[in-house]
């Protein structure tokens, strides 16, 4: 492998040579070699990258179908590495498939395992805080039962900002045995700035399902001209897996 010192920098093949960017310098290699689609399809020694790419590809698309089942809440967050965080996670999910031979594991058998769920359970998909340090409160979540707060003063949280009022809510990400994904959602509860009180979110009713992710979401929003907008700078907006 050459590198090229020259001002001029290529790309592509030319004359048995490729020429490419590694780390911001142009390399030059011998052009072909490496696998081939017809060797990964079908050489004996290619069965563990046929295996990975088969599940890389059920993993890329649980993310994305994972994502699209949060997108309200996911489309104002500037996190560039979102996609790549959960494929990680997911990734680790789908080797706790206690089931399926190699190439064919699944995010969904991978959640019927406790340690699969103890890997998601308290993952938070925005960076800038958790719910814990959203409420500053103590909270408790119960599959059964749903969200309590017992003793909730809300005019703490408020102080410093231009929030008007504050949501919380449940969203049940639901997969069947054939990795299909739906979601129901609890009611919201609306917290004016002056709140105090006892807070409960109870469990919606659900549909059959073969695992469920449970998440749950807090932001606060500002009034202005009667229309209310998402807060997103600090700790306002949580999205986090409770279980």
């Amino acid at each position: 492998m050459a590198k090229g010192k020259g001002i001029v920098q290529l790309t592509g093949t030319l004359q048995g040579l490729t020429f490419y960017l590694l780390d911001g310098k142009q390399v030059v290699r011998t052009a072909g070699g490496g696998f081939n689609g017809e060797a990964i399809k079908t050489k004996a020694s290619m069965v563990r990258v046929r295996e990975n790419s088969s599940e890389f590809k059920e993993c890329m698309q649980a993310v994305a179908t994972f994502k699209q089942m949060l997108q309200p809440y996911l489309q104002l967050l500037k996190d560039g590495k979102l996609h790549q965080r959960l494929v990680r996670v997911f990734t680790q999910l789908k080797a706790f498939d206690p089931i399926s031979a190699r190439g064919q594991r699944t995010i969904a058998k991978g959640l019927t395992t406790a340690i699969g769920r103890d890997l998601l359970r308290g993952y938070v998909l925005t960076q800038n805080g958790s719910l814990q340090s959203l409420l500053q409160q103590a909270y408790t979540f119960d599959e059964q039962i749903g969200f309590q707060v017992p003793h909730f003063n809300a005019t703490p949280l408020f102080m410093g900002t231009v929030a008007s009022q504050m949501e919380l809510v449940l969203r049940y990400v639901l997969v069947d045995a054939n990795g299909e994904f739906s979601f129901v959602q609890s009611e919201k509860v609306v917290l004016e700035r002056s709140f105090s009180g006892e807070i409960e979110i109870a469990v919606p009713v659900l549909p059959d399902y073969d695992s469920c992710i449970v998440v749950a979401i807090g932001r606060f929003f500002q009034e202005i001209n009667g229309s209310f907008y998402t807060i997103s700078k600090g700790v306002m907006e949580v999205v986090e897996v409770m279980g």
